[in-house]
């Protein structure tokens, strides 16, 4: 899973993030043993004092370590750290895993004999640029994680891709999605019609569609929120008047930024900076009721739901534009199915361990 500290500071937002909350409420009152991945001490947190609120249930299992990332190969640390893992402490029990690069702890020999091993697929981390550094190490981690896992779930045709590449022809694809009931459709819009984007601010986001659409459009405002993953922003960008950069939320605050919109934007990279992945922003944007203008990223054309609309970015800013005029963009409520819920998703993914009927 994304280490503890992680989650305690931004909330329970990301995929395992989600599946692990509703796991815990699907299996009340039993214990769900939660085993963070290794992380350097410096930056662990304990959630009994830092006002997380996460299921009684809930039991971390924490694997901090004194080991630091080196300046000139930070991404070696993510190998090296492994054998930080902590023993599992019931080593027949099911076991659920994120990580990669598990299967490369001295610990992989005791997880391999749980009852059941379901690998659920976050990114081709063999493509995602974070990690270009160990690619060959993160071959052999999926090798193995492959090889020994019971059941596979993919989140996108990008990591289903992956699965297939190591033979798992058997992995089930299981889109991201949302708590609906998180998020309302009411706007709280208000001033110039706000452009939003919520999510990590890096290699992903093309920056340059957003300069052109800031500077051609100074009539709307952008609003971005989240996470600076590669350095400072262009200062061009930055000095704009109508760009605002709030820094990141806790994933608490999310639905109340979203009421702020007037249109949730999806400005991604096609092709370079893809990561196999499905983007939960789209769903979370929907459930708040807001009109999608997304790039082609893979899958989008092909299933985008009902008010995303999905253009190259060269059709972008023209885009944007037919909407001068209006005081506000209206809402457009959608129903998210269920099958799109993160509880739907916790509990396909316990069902193939026998945990749920």
């Amino acid at each position: 899973m994304h280490g503890r500290s992680k989650m305690v500071k931004e909330g329970m937002r990301t995929r395992d993030g989600h599946v692990i909350e509703w796991s815990a409420h699907l299996l009340e009152p039993r214990t769900l043993n939660i085993y963070s991945r290794p992380e350097p001490r410096i930056i662990h947190r304990d959630p009994a004092t830092s006002g997380a609120a996460l299921p009684s249930n809930l039991r971390f299992r924490d694997s901090p370590t004194w080991r630091l990332p080196v300046s000139f190969d930070r991404q070696r640390w993510w190998v090296t750290s492994a054998n930080a893992y902590v023993p599992p402490s019931d080593p027949k029990a099911p076991t659920f895993a994120w990580n990669p690069l598990l299967p490369l702890s001295k610990q992989w020999s005791a997880i391999r004999t749980t009852s059941a091993l379901v690998v659920d697929l976050l990114d081709d981390w063999t493509i995602h640029h974070a990690f270009h550094g160990v690619r060959s190490e993160l071959e052999v981690g999926y090798s193995r994680l492959f090889e020994r896992a019971d059941h596979v779930f993919a989140n996108a045709e990008g990591t289903l891709a992956l699965a297939h590449r190591f033979g798992r022809s058997d992995a089930h694809l299981l889109l991201n999605g949302c708590d609906p009931e998180r998020f309302s459709a009411r706007s709280r819009a208000a001033g110039p019609l706000t452009v939003g984007y919520v999510g990590k601010i890096g290699r992903r986001v093309d920056l340059p569609l957003v300069l052109e659409a800031v500077r051609t459009l100074p009539h709307f405002r952008f609003v971005f929120v989240g996470p600076l993953l590669d350095g400072p922003l262009d200062s061009a960008l930055m000095q704009a008047p109508n760009f605002e950069h709030r820094g990141d939320a806790h994933y608490r605050d999310v639905p109340a930024i979203l009421e702020e919109f007037d249109l949730g934007w999806i400005p991604h990279q096609v092709g370079e900076g893809e990561v196999g992945g499905d983007v939960i922003k789209a769903y979370e944007y929907r459930a708040a009721g807001l009109p999608v203008l997304s790039t082609p990223i893979a899958g989008q054309r092909e299933r985008a739901l009902p008010g995303v609309t999905v253009l190259d970015r060269v059709e972008h800013v023209d885009y944007l534009e037919g909407y001068s005029g209006l005081e506000r963009i209206p809402r457009e409520p959608f129903r998210i199915p269920r099958e799109l819920t993160w509880r739907f998703k916790a509990q396909a993914m316990l069902r193939s361990a026998g945990l749920v009927e």
